[in-house]
């Protein structure tokens, strides 16, 4: 699955009351494993933040996200934290491979949810530019998040995909 396709699943609790819609994914780039989602539930109204914790089922299908009656939500916070960055925030930092070029910038993350049913991030998708060619990275191979996103090789290392 990709982190994109999860943007705008209808979150509703146990009993199908609407909760609202989800708009960003929190990473913990420690371990890369999603904690949470940000849940827009309308307009006029703040978004807030639902962790995997509250997440009873994940419908894939019907792209619905059941999360449990008492669950605790969180503020979203304006800055973002290594334990709690949104995904949405990644594709705006240029990433740079180990020499310090420009190699492209974050897109999407594979996360393999309807296999393994977990909610860790397998592979960091990079688009390299006006060409279709494009990295699929083991998170591993980030090394740096800071101003920009820094790659443990130099892009000549990495096999790039069409």
């Amino acid at each position: 699955m990709l982190a994109k396709r999860i943007e705008d699943y209808k979150v509703v609790n146990s009993v199908g009351n609407n909760v609202g819609k989800i708009k960003d994914l929190f990473i913990d780039l420690n371990r890369w494993t999603i904690v949470g989602f940000r849940i827009s539930p309308g307009a006029l109204k703040k978004d807030f933040m639902v962790t995997v914790e509250d997440v009873l089922k994940f419908d894939e299908g019907d792209k619905i996200v059941i999360i449990k009656d008492d669950f605790r939500s969180g503020e979203v916070g304006e800055r973002p934290m290594k334990e709690r960055y949104p995904f949405e925030e990644l594709g705006k930092h240029a990433v740079l491979d180990s020499e310090g070029e420009k190699v492209g910038r974050i897109y999407d993350l594979e996360i393999p949810f309807e296999k393994l049913k977990t909610f860790r991030v397998w592979k960091v998708l990079i688009k390299t530019g006006m060409t279709e060619r494009r990295l699929r990275l083991n998170p591993s191979e980030i090394v740096e998040i800071m101003d920009q996103i820094r790659l443990a090789k130099a892009e000549s290392e990495y096999q790039l995909t069409e």
